[in-house]
C-alpha cells in the first residue's frame, strides 16, 4: 500500500479506484476521434491538396497518382466522429462531424469542378469513367474498408492513418470525378460518380458504427 493510501485510510478519506488500462485506452480513442472530427484550417487545406492531386491523376489516367493523393486526404476523421456520435447519442459531436464532412465534400467537389473547367479540352478517361457506374463490388470494398478503419481506430497497435488512406480512395476520387464530369457537361456520369461516393460514405459510416457498438 502506498503512503498516500495509508494517509487516506488514517484520515477516513476514500480515494477513487485507479482507472483500468482499458478505460484509459477508450478515453484516448474517444479524444482522438473528437479531434479528428473537427473542422479546421489544416483539414480543409489537406483535403483541397488531395483533391488537386487526385483530379490531375484522374485526368492523366494515372492510378498511382490517384492513390498517392489519398495519403493527404482527411475525410475519414469526420465519418468516424459521426459513427461514434450515433453510437453514443452525442448530438454535439454529430453536429461537429457533419459540418466538417459536408465542408470537406463540398471543397473537394469544387476543386474537381474548377480543374475540370480549366482543362475542358482533356476528355475524361478510363479512371474517371470507371467511377461513374457503381456496383456491388464497390459496396463490398467500402464495407471492408470501413470495418478495417474502425478496428484500427480502436486498436492501439494498429495505424488508423494507413487504413484511412485506403478508405479515402473510396471517397475523394469519386468526388473529383463528379466535379470533372459536371465541368464537362457530363451530368449523368457526374451523378453516377456522386452516387458511388454516397454509397461508399453510408457503407463506411454504418460499418464503423457497428464496430464501435
Amino acid at each position: 500500500m502506498s503512503r498516500l493510501d495509508t494517509k487516506a485510510l488514517g484520515t477516513g478519506i476514500i480515494l477513487p479506484p485507479p482507472e483500468e488500462p482499458q478505460v484509459q485506452e477508450q478515453q484516448t480513442v474517444r479524444r482522438k476521434i473528437h479531434e479528428g472530427a473537427a473542422l479546421s484550417i489544416p483539414y480543409l487545406v489537406m483535403n483541397a491538396l488531395a483533391a488537386v492531386v487526385a483530379s490531375y491523376g484522374l485526368l492523366e489516367n494515372s492510378t498511382a497518382v490517384v492513390i498517392g493523393a489519398m495519403i493527404i486526404a482527411l475525410l475519414l476523421g469526420p465519418i468516424t466522429g459521426i459513427a461514434l456520435a450515433l453510437v453514443d447519442g452525442d448530438q454535439s459531436l454529430l453536429r461537429k462531424a457533419l459540418v466538417a464532412e459536408v465542408s470537406g465534400v463540398l471543397l473537394v467537389l469544387v476543386v474537381g469542378f474548377l480543374i475540370g473547367k480549366l482543362h475542358e479540352g482533356v476528355s475524361p478517361g478510363s479512371e474517371i469513367l470507371a467511377r461513374t457506374a457503381p456496383n456491388i463490388l464497390d459496396l463490398v470494398i467500402a464495407l471492408a474498408g470501413g470495418a478495417a478503419g474502425a478496428y484500427a481506430t480502436t486498436s492501439p497497435r494498429l495505424s488508423a492513418g494507413l487504413v484511412g488512406v485506403a478508405i479515402a480512395t473510396a471517397l475523394v476520387p469519386p468526388l473529383c470525378s463528379c466535379g470533372i464530369c459536371m465541368a464537362h457537361g457530363l451530368y449523368r456520369e457526374g451523378g453516377g460518380a456522386f452516387l458511388l461516393f454516397l454509397t461508399n460514405f453510408v457503407a463506411i459510416q454504418s460499418v464503423t458504427s457497428l464496430v464501435f457498438w
